[in-house]
């Protein structure tokens, strides 16, 4: 069954490095910028759009997620993510598990459709992640930790033992949320934050 990466920006270069290091290389890439079609991007072709995805019956090609995010302290910025992967997944199409050959994932971790593992994060025992979630490069899930679908835990971010991880949250590079600390869906840590303490959804946290 062949594969196919959604949307044509820098997260994508990222993903078909972590699918090439599996001996996995895409079909094509697809985006949404009909001027970009026959360019390439990290070796793969730009051969459609979105819509030309849709043609092909979903029982025939697997997806990747290829769109990032760009946080703020008001916006996790993750509902363009989302939105791209619901739309798919709502027809069928499936978006397996991502992970970078050297990415130590423990055994028993639970990683829901779409979850992607970059290069040299770590996800330790009893960890549960949910749909579509990207732990970026060299972030470290600890013991017992959940994570809610369509999060983001960025570079170098560490989830210390049994932290929950809302819905659509974004921790940003180089964070640390403290042993049992619950974050909120929606919510913001930012880049470097130590967070303490338990943060409402919808909120934000960061070193003031």
């Amino acid at each position: 069954m062949s594969l196919i990466v959604l949307c044509a920006g820098g997260h994508a270069r990222v993903v078909i490095e972590a699918l090439l290091s599996r001996g996995i290389h895409p079909a094509a890439v697809a985006d949404c910028d009909a001027a970009r079609i026959g360019e390439t991007i990290g070796g793969v072709e730009i051969t459609g759009s979105d819509d030309d995805v849709l043609k092909m019956p979903a029982d025939t090609v697997e997806l990747a997620n290829g769109l990032g995010n760009r946080a703020s302290r008001r916006d996790s910025g993750l509902s363009g993510r989302s939105a791209l992967f619901e739309r798919f997944a709502a027809q069928g199409y499936k978006f397996p598990v991502i992970a970078h050959a050297s990415a130590v994932i423990a055994s028993d971790a639970q990683l829901g459709d779409g979850v992607q593992v970059m290069a040299g994060a770590v996800i330790q025992p009893a960890v549960r992640i949910g749909r579509n979630v990207l732990v970026n490069t060299r972030a470290v899930v600890e013991h017992d930790c959940i994570v809610g679908d369509h999060a983001h835990i960025a570079p170098g971010a560490l989830l210390c033992g049994g932290v929950s991880i809302g819905e659509s949250v974004h921790v940003g590079a180089g964070a640390v949320v403290l042993v049992g600390v619950k974050v909120g869906a929606g919510a913001v840590v930012a880049a470097g934050a130590v967070v303490t303490k338990d943060v409402a959804a919808g909120g934000f946290a960061g070193n003031e």
